[in-house]
C-alpha cells in the first residue's frame, strides 16, 4: 500500500510593490536589516537571535512581536549586497511568509521591488493574512515604508 502525505490545504497570498528611494542602492541596501531598521522605521522593534557580524547577513535570525498573533521568527535566506536580500518569516506551523527585496537603480534613485509571498493554514490565519496584507492595508504599509526611507535620506 502506497503512503501519501496529508495535505493541509494552505492558501497562498502574494503582494508586490515597487518603491522609489532617493538614494543609491549601496546606501539603501544596508537599511534592509533588523538592526538598521531602527534608524528609519519609528515603531520598529525586534529581538536579535543570531548574527555573526551584528547586522543582516545570510542566516541572521531575529524575532518580532506583532499583536494579536505574537512572536514571529525571521531568517535571512539570501544576502547579495547591494541587489537582493530575502527573509523567511514563520509563525508556528500555520503561517509562513517569504519577503523578497530586489534593488536596482534608475535615474539616481533606487527602485526597490518588494514581494511578500505568504501561506496560511486555517480560517483564522487566512483572515488575519488578508486583513494584514490585503488591499488597502498593504498599500498603506508600502506607502509608509517609501515615505520613511525618503525622510531618512532627506535628513542624511
Amino acid at each position: 500500500m502506497r503512503k501519501e502525505p496529508k495535505w493541509l490545504k494552505g492558501d497562498r497570498f502574494e503582494r508586490n510593490a515597487r518603491l522609489f528611494v532617493p538614494a543609491p542602492a549601496s546606501e539603501v541596501f544596508p537599511l534592509l536589516c533588523p538592526v538598521r531598521e531602527y534608524e528609519w522605521i519609528p515603531d520598529w522593534r525586534c529581538e536579535m537571535v543570531w548574527s555573526k557580524s551584528g547586522v543582516a547577513e545570510r542566516d541572521t535570525m531575529f524575532t518580532t512581536k506583532i499583536m494579536p498573533i505574537g512572536k514571529e521568527f525571521w531568517t535571512c535566506t539570501l544576502y547579495e549586497p547591494p541587489r537582493r536580500i530575502e527573509y523567511l518569516l514563520t509563525h508556528g506551523s500555520k503561517f509562513a511568509m517569504k519577503l523578497e527585496l530586489g534593488l536596482s537603480e534608475e535615474g539616481g534613485k533606487t527602485v526597490l521591488d518588494w514581494t511578500m509571498r505568504s501561506t496560511a493554514v486555517g480560517s483564522v490565519w487566512r483572515r488575519l493574512l488578508r486583513s494584514r496584507f490585503g488591499g488597502e492595508g498593504f498599500d498603506a504599509m508600502m506607502s509608509a515604508k517609501e515615505r520613511q526611507l525618503a525622510e531618512y535620506f532627506a535628513k542624511a
